[in-house]
């Protein structure tokens, strides 16, 4: 049971519940528990669904890169991970056909959607992270779709986009010796680290650019800018700085986690500022 867990990556899901909740919140005119409860089934048996079958089509680059997750180190049968896949992606699917139609559709889509990035795009420069990113902004756009008030969290929708984008460059450059063996074109290895690296500050700095707009915009109370201030901006100084070390000295896997983790306070500065 263990490994059933762990290749569902359960703190990935853990914000990926936390961020539907947030949204439908932020969007809900009338809250109703039995909707909020099916999107966040959705959701997150969807976003489990799609780590299973990236892990199990990345045994390979895993094998050098995580050798110790459930399917490279043989602690998980490839077969019954195709089949705790199966059964995830059937469940958001189910969840989002007893949401109404139009989430019946963009629950369908997004499976698609991942199982296509998993095959074709994930190794290939900017699409893969591209896709990657867009789902983590369509995320909140799934979201509103029962209640409506899209314009609402089309802000956070964006700036999801940005930190996912974002972090996807730096988590190609984490795995680039995994990748490498596997002979995948990621854009650390299309580039190079260091043109990477610089394409993540320039981005880094369209975020802060972005957030500083929305804190100026007058259409947040008080506690967006704070929050924002006293949480994410201190994240974005820092990974700037981090940045600007010895581009094969940088340790990109604790930088990614700091960006996962602070996607938690972005969305807490939105959902408390509309309020």
């Amino acid at each position: 049971m263990r490994y059933y867990i762990q290749i569902i990556r359960p703190l990935n899901l853990l914000i990926t519940a936390f961020a539907s909740a947030a949204a439908y919140f932020i969007v809900a005119e009338k809250l109703d528990y039995s909707v909020l409860t099916l999107i966040i089934i959705s959701t997150v048996l969807t976003a489990g669904a799609g780590n299973i079958i990236n892990d199990i089509l990345d045994i390979d680059i895993d094998t050098v890169n995580k050798p110790l997750r459930p399917l490279p180190s043989k602690n998980m049968k490839v077969s019954a991970a195709y089949i705790l896949y199966f059964v995830l992606a059937a469940g958001s699917i189910t969840a989002g056909f007893f949401l109404g139609y139009h989430s019946f559709a963009a629950v369908i889509l997004v499976n698609f959607i991942l199982l296509l990035y998993t095959v074709f795009l994930k190794r290939k420069p900017f699409w893969g992270n591209f896709v990657v990113a867009f789902i983590g902004g369509y995320l909140f756009y799934f979201c509103s779709i029962t209640a409506g008030n899209f314009s609402k969290i089309l802000p956070l929708a964006i700036s999801a986009f940005l930190f996912h984008f974002i972090r996807e460059i730096i988590k190609d450059i984490a795995d680039i010796k995994g990748d490498s063996h596997a002979r995948a074109d990621t854009m650390a290895i299309r580039i190079g680290v260091k043109k990477t690296v610089n394409l993540v500050r320039a981005l880094m700095i369209t975020l802060a650019f972005y957030l500083t707009y929305l804190m100026l915009s007058g259409n947040y109370s008080v506690i967006f800018p704070v929050i924002i201030l006293a949480a994410v901006f201190p994240v974005i100084v820092f990974i700037m700085i981090s940045l600007y070390r010895d581009a094969e000295n940088i340790n990109y896997e604790r930088l990614s986690m700091i960006m996962k983790i602070d996607m938690i306070f972005g969305i807490l500065a939105f959902y408390f500022g509309i309020l």
